[in-house]
């Protein structure tokens, strides 16, 4: 089976998701900037999700590809007259 590549490069999705977590641990208020996490622990983690992500997909991806071997034995064909 061809591997499908996705829709983002790894690089990418990486970095989109460390934006979306960096946004969701930033407070701003007038003068100061707070950030509630670490942004090297986030990138970090943006990077391991990406590589998940990558990961799961293509093992959905295999699951719905079509079987292409099969084993037939002289048993199996056997079994079918007796059934």
């Amino acid at each position: 089976m061809q591997k499908k590549e996705l829709p983002v490069p790894p690089d990418m999705l990486a970095m989109q998701i460390y934006i979306e977590l960096i946004s969701r641990n930033t407070q701003v208020s007038e003068g100061a900037v707070k950030l509630s996490a670490s942004a090297t622990n986030l990138a970090a983690l943006a990077l391991k999700l990406a590589d998940v992500f990558a990961q799961v997909r293509e093992q959905v991806e295999a699951a719905k590809a079509p079987i292409t071997t099969y084993k037939l034995e002289g048993s199996d064909i056997a079994d079918w007259t007796t059934k």
